[in-house]
């Protein structure tokens, strides 16, 4: 393989002879090519990026300054706070990056119903502000890898834990291999649905520890093992389209799953997203939303509400694995497809309360 410290100059060569018959399409126009190259360089050292030939480094740097000219455009667009640009997925394509991590698009005929008893409303009132993660609820940010499109089961198992930990003081780690295999048998790696997980869950009387049944990324026949522990759900529900509803559930039950567009997310380092151009209709990404606030009014300053949101991309992607997405204009879809598992209350404690 051609190792990242790849020697500059030969690396300049070909960075000339690839950019002329796209410089007016491709290259922003601030950057020079010598700086071009150290930004591939540094890229390739930073992410330990590595390529089979002089061809495929070649292919891979056309392709970082394609994308580091979306990231330009984007950030143009842009109408809060976020900041795009160089991320570890910016030697991929469009295609390839949805699929490492691209799920497939829901269909309205294709969602079950709420598993919940009727008229048991769970709403709460939603505060100024919630972070779950103030109060150690939340899982630790996992890393589903790049060889299995698994954040549907990511967010359903991150999902239960978090819940669990609120309502029944219970710290688990438990199995997304095993939501991965036994919803979809041997193609849960293709992509899925976070409902379809929570209800695998409820019918299958609960869900096993990692450590007995850990994470191998990759299509497996669903196990059953013996005597194994279970952590059981209650049921699922499927919100309403309603940020506000959204916000209330969040702040007094814990967080919810939410579908949305990836697309920025790809170019994403920080900030809130607020985009016009993030289709709202185009979802094929799950997450977590751990809490909601807002940006005080500052003069000159963008000020607005938004979510707080883990990812399943290892820390060190975004905010340590962690996004914030405006919230009340359905940005990036994020309203579209909000679930939750169900976990009641246990042991006679109360239930975990949020922090602002």
């Amino acid at each position: 393989m051609w190792p990242a410290t790849f020697p500059a100059a030969g690396l300049m060569l070909w960075g000339l002879w690839i950019a002329a018959p796209f410089a007016s399409t491709f290259l922003a126009p601030d950057l020079s090519m010598s700086q071009l190259t150290q930004m591939f360089q540094d890229f390739m050292k930073q992410f330990n990026k590595t390529y089979l030939s002089q061809e495929e480094m070649r292919y891979r740097f056309k392709v970082f300054m394609q994308n580091l000219e979306v990231s330009r455009q984007l950030q143009a667009e842009e109408l809060g706070t976020a900041q795009y640009g160089v991320t570890r997925f910016s030697d991929l394509t469009e295609s390839e990056f949805a699929m490492m991590f691209g799920i497939p698009q829901p269909s309205q005929l294709g969602l079950p119903p709420s598993l919940r008893e009727p008229g048991n409303s769970r709403l709460g009132k939603a505060s100024k502000s919630c972070d779950w993660r103030k109060t150690g609820a939340i899982p630790a940010v996992k890393y589903q890898g790049e060889e299995c499109r698994s954040c549907w089961a990511f967010a359903a198992v991150s999902n239960i834990e978090a819940l669990c930990n609120i309502h029944r003081h219970l710290p688990r780690n438990l199995s997304v291999q095993e939501v991965v295999d036994c919803t979809y048998n041997k193609i849960g790696c293709l992509g899925g649905f976070v409902w379809d997980g929570l209800q695998t869950v409820f019918n299958s009387s609960g869900l096993s520890n990692s450590r007995l049944y850990p994470y191998t990324g990759r299509n497996q026949a669903c196990q059953k093992h013996r005597k194994r522990e279970v952590t059981q759900i209650d049921g699922y529900e499927l919100l309403p389209r309603d940020e506000n509803y959204i916000a209330g559930i969040v702040a007094s039950q814990g967080p919810v799953t939410a579908l949305l567009n990836q697309a920025h997310l790809k170019h994403y380092q920080k900030g809130i997203v607020q985009s016009q151009s993030c289709n709202p209709m185009l979802l094929d990404h799950a997450a977590l939303i751990v809490g909601y606030d807002e940006v005080k009014s500052r003069r000159g300053s963008w000020t607005g509400p938004y979510w707080i949101i883990q990812n399943s991309w290892g820390e060190h992607w975004g905010e340590k694995g962690y996004f914030r997405l405006h919230r009340g204009t359905n940005t990036c879809g994020i309203a579209m497809f909000a679930t939750t598992a169900i976990v009641r209350d246990s042991g006679g404690k109360k239930p975990v309360a949020c922090r602002p």
